[in-house]
């Protein structure tokens, strides 16, 4: 199994906290201090993959980098988000990843970048245990091209399997900045997981050329914030 490209080191950078406390503290005018306290917790699936061919539909190019990421939300509700890349290149051709555009330099191997596509909610249903052992999304979702503009909707059926032990990462710390104090705590429990079903005419199946990681994981964050 190769590698991400997209691998998140941290998963939290787009997680919506899914319960905030603020806490306002008013005494003397010479005294006033205000103290902000947060904690969230939620569970996540992700999945990045390299598809290799042409797609139906008239989706450009003939190598496709993607990568999803969900978030449960309860009661099969599930905030979701992803992005492809494609891009047409020689046949035989398969970089190493996504380059060109966007200020960055252009493949030196005669890959041409051919657009990015976004993944959104759309009319999706997700499940997920809390033992990070399998999770499942079914439903349709919306491609938004570039421009803002729909470019397709398609069916969804992604099925992730966890495999392996689970491992935990725990960051913390505090900070003092001359006008406000505060201290934070990020903890994430995580498990490796294949992913199969389909996106569309795209399939999790991995033949010759083509790859796909995928994860399961939980987190939890309290941070605090005292100013004044």
């Amino acid at each position: 199994m190769k590698p991400s490209f997209l691998r998140r080191a941290a998963v939290r950078a787009s997680l919506a906290g899914v319960a905030t406390v603020l806490l306002t503290l008013s005494v003397a005018p010479a005294q006033a201090s205000s103290m902000f306290f947060s904690k969230s917790s939620g569970r996540v699936a992700s999945a990045d993959w390299l598809e290799v061919g042409t797609l139906p539909g008239g989706v450009p190019g003939n190598i496709h980098f993607g990568s999803m990421q969900v978030e449960d939300l309860g009661k099969g509700r599930a905030n979701v988000w992803g992005i492809v890349f494609d891009l047409s290149c020689p046949i035989g051709v398969i970089p190493e990843g996504p380059g060109g555009g966007h200020g960055e330099p252009a493949e030196p191997n005669g890959c041409t970048d051919e657009g990015v596509r976004f993944m959104e909610g759309g009319d999706v249903t997700f499940t997920m245990d809390r033992k990070l052992q399998t999770a499942r999304l079914t439903g349709t979702l919306d491609m938004v091209g570039h421009d803002g503009g729909t470019v397709g909707t398609p069916p969804a059926d992604m099925t992730w399997t966890g495999i392996g032990d689970t491992y935990r990462s725990v960051e913390s710390g505090r900070y003092d900045d001359g006008t406000s104090t505060g201290s934070y705590r990020y903890s994430f429990s995580g498990r490796d997981a294949q992913v199969t079903g389909a996106i569309g005419a795209m399939v999790f199946d991995d033949v010759a050329g083509e790859y796909s990681t995928a994860q399961l994981g939980s987190y939890r964050s309290v941070s605090r914030d005292r100013t004044g």
